[in-house]
């Protein structure tokens, strides 16, 4: 009874395999001939790892810095190094006016502020000195004039060929009272020169309105085509008195120039400041009557 009951499971069992696929081999995998409908396309999300990375990028770009620390840190220091070495430069041209005039450093800063603001001037100089006599002793009550050309080698006289093509916004001369300890002060630019004359600027010293010295300021870095110069010359061994020696600053150009005159009074060891010819170009206007800034017009 039993193997009859299991031979009719058998039967069975084939008898249903045989429906699902009369051609199909029992054992192998029925394929379903009919077309499926295509699947839904579905945008694929991106990887969380990808958006992590862009999020990260983003807040480097808005938050992290250009330029690494240590390269932040080197800049400065340099800077810092250059503009202290820029001060010491500054410290150091001061000490060799100071050496040079004798005058306190308070004097040499005040110089920078002793004038208004200017702009827009090339070569600019302030020529300062002192006027003392042949102990050493300032010359109180005296003036010093100057008068010289403007860059391009013009003066302001009538007697000039080239005036008419001189710089109108330049003064060309003034006057600079001398104070207690006999300093005098102007502030005026580099003049030009003209052929056959390197460039000079001219000088007179005067008391009560007599004149004490006239003579002219040479400058050093011309030394070459002064030392071959005849009116130079004519001052003999102490010529290099006339001698500028320029000195870069914050404000332009200074020049210091010592002039000692003849006051009949005392025979110390100073040497009187060599005499130079006036030249056909003195003002034909009152000098006393011009300050000494000539770098801005009355």
């Amino acid at each position: 009874m039993k193997r009859m009951y299991a031979l009719f499971l058998l039967i069975t069992a084939i008898f249903m395999l045989s429906s699902c696929g009369a051609d199909q081999p029992i054992g192998t995998t029925v394929v379903n001939d009919e077309p499926e409908e295509p699947a839904a396309v579905v945008e694929a999300e991106p990887e969380p790892t990808a958006v992590v990375e862009e999020v990260v990028e983003v807040v480097e770009e808005e938050v992290m810095p250009t330029a690494e620390p240590e390269l932040i840190i080197e800049e400065e220091s340099a800077e810092m190094e250059a503009a202290e070495v820029e001060a010491a430069e500054v410290e150091a041209e001061e000490a060799e006016l100071v050496e040079d005039s004798g005058a306190s450093i308070d004097f040499v800063v005040e110089l920078w502020d002793s004038f208004d603001p200017i702009t827009g001037v090339e070569d600019s100089l302030v020529l300062y000195g002192r006027v003392l006599d042949v102990n050493g002793d300032p010359v109180v009550g005296t003036a010093v004039e100057i008068w010289q050309t403007d860059e391009n080698g013009s003066y302001d006289h009538p007697d000039d060929p080239s005036t008419d093509d001189r710089n109108l916004d330049f003064q060309f001369f003034g006057t600079a009272t001398v104070d207690e300890n006999g300093f005098y002060l102007f502030r005026t630019k580099l003049p030009g020169e003209y052929e056959p004359r390197p460039r000079h600027i001219h000088f007179k010293v005067k008391q009560s309105g007599a004149t004490m010295l006239t003579s002219q300021f040479y400058f050093s870095d011309d030394i070459a085509q002064v030392e071959d110069e005849g009116i130079f010359s004519s001052a003999g061994e102490d010529g290099n008195l006339l001698l500028l020696q320029l000195v870069e600053s914050e404000g332009g150009l200074l020049a210091y120039g010592e002039i000692v005159v003849d006051t009949g009074i005392g025979a110390g060891d100073n040497t009187l400041t060599p005499s130079q010819t006036e030249g056909p170009f003195y003002p034909v206007l009152p000098v006393e009557n011009y300050d000494n800034d000539l770098l801005i017009l009355p």
